[in-house]
């Protein structure tokens, strides 16, 4: 039987300032940015990314709070003190109040993430990729969320279930600290080539599904199922919306959200034994984006699901899209909040998205929606936003 993986789209990278070396850091440069981080060290690093999922993520016998197999958590009640590099954000809108944290150790020959969940809508401002943090595990829970390991709070969902959830955003300012400056020259922004024939075969392998080996930024290759062939031209309906989906098929079209407001595309790896589940939200940066019909890479972070899929999460900027020429250059430069408020007003009339030849993406405002806006918009976007609105631009 063909084994099904997942992706999952998300955000993508900012220019930065790089940092001096490896070993010693320039002091944080937050003079032009709020910071929710703690003014002080937060200890020394004693312990390993690595080391703290074998002790709090390999199983759920004797967790403080266990729902199943794969959702449990325990409260940390010491100063264990890891480092990492921020390598994934929320700043597409596909990874929602989520950090991804990786250090590499090459002298120790270890390679290891963990998720770190901070609830707050927009962290990207605050933690941008390629920056080094530190974390002090004292007071924080530890353990799986849909077999993925986190950092984070306990929290019951609408359901009634006890899930580990994200951290209070207050907490930062005491457990979690900057080292030196974001450096998107850092290893650990390099993601794992899973393109070839070995990737595809350590993809295929269910003795690679488990907790020491996600999450982890990986690249992945093939042509996506649903615009292959007579495919392409057929619209799906929409479970919960009741709607076809438009043509041509776009990443994530509103009328296909599911529960969790995504949407889920096939792709066929190279050696056509496999697949990888595709998802984005349907809020993402390149959610209308055309798919692409040819071979295309994808590179995102890899964990896997609660019924034992694969699961990778691709970043949205032009290079993780590889090659794409839908407009993802310019989308580089969109956050979040501002690309949601633009979906939002496009339902009311306030605002106009669109494609045309030659310009991947041309944006119009109504007045009505300015203010709701303004914060947001971003510099590759300033000639498309009338001169007579006020423009803070990250």
């Amino acid at each position: 039987m063909k084994k099904i993986l997942s992706l999952l789209l998300f955000a993508g990278c900012t220019t930065l300032p790089f940092a001096s070396c490896m070993d010693e850091y320039d002091e944080p440069n937050t003079d032009n940015r709020v910071v929710v981080t703690s003014p002080v060290s937060v200890g020394e690093v004693n312990t390993t990314i690595g080391e703290v999922k074998d002790k709090y993520c390999a199983s759920s016998t004797g967790a403080d709070i266990s729902r199943n197999a794969s959702n449990f958590c325990t409260r940390v009640n010491e100063d264990l003190v890891i480092e990492g590099v921020v390598v994934a954000n929320d700043i597409s809108g596909n990874l929602y109040q989520t950090l991804m944290i990786r250090n590499i150790d090459a002298a120790a020959g270890t390679d290891q993430s963990i998720i770190l969940a901070i609830k707050n809508t927009c962290l990207y401002p605050y933690f941008p990729l390629g920056q080094r943090i530190k974390v002090n595990l004292n007071g924080l829970y530890v353990g799986c969320y849909s077999k993925v390991p986190r950092i984070g709070q306990p929290y019951y969902t609408s359901k009634g279930n006890l899930n580990l959830g994200p951290m209070l955003l207050n907490m930062c300012a005491t457990n979690v600290e900057l080292v030196g400056e974001p450096d998107l020259s850092a290893p650990e922004l390099v993601p794992e080539d899973l393109t070839d024939a070995t990737g595809e075969a350590w993809l295929r392998a269910e003795a690679n599904r488990v907790y020491s080996n996600v999450p982890r930024l990986a690249t992945v290759s093939g042509l996506i199922s649903e615009v292959q062939g007579a495919a392409a031209d057929k619209a799906d309906l929409g479970a919960n919306s009741g709607d076809y989906e438009p043509l041509p098929k776009i990443f994530a079209p509103e009328a296909l959200y599911d529960d969790g407001y995504g949407v889920d595309r096939t792709i066929l790896l190279k050696s056509n034994t496999s697949k990888v589940t595709l998802r984005t939200s349907t809020q993402n940066n390149i959610s209308f984006l055309p798919i692409p019909t040819d071979l295309h890479s994808y590179t995102g972070v890899l964990t896997y699901t609660m019924d034992g899929r694969c699961s990778c999460a691709t970043r949205t900027t032009s290079t993780d899209i590889d090659p794409h020429s839908s407009g993802a250059d310019i989308l580089d430069g969109m956050s979040a909040p501002f690309f949601y408020a633009c979906r939002r007003a496009a339902g009311r009339g306030g605002a106009t998205l669109m494609f045309q030849k030659n310009v991947p993406f041309a944006f119009r405002l109504s007045p009505f929606v300015s203010s709701t806006l303004r914060p947001f918009v971003p510099s590759t976007l300033r000639p498309f936003v009338p001169s007579t609105l006020p423009l803070f631009v990250f």
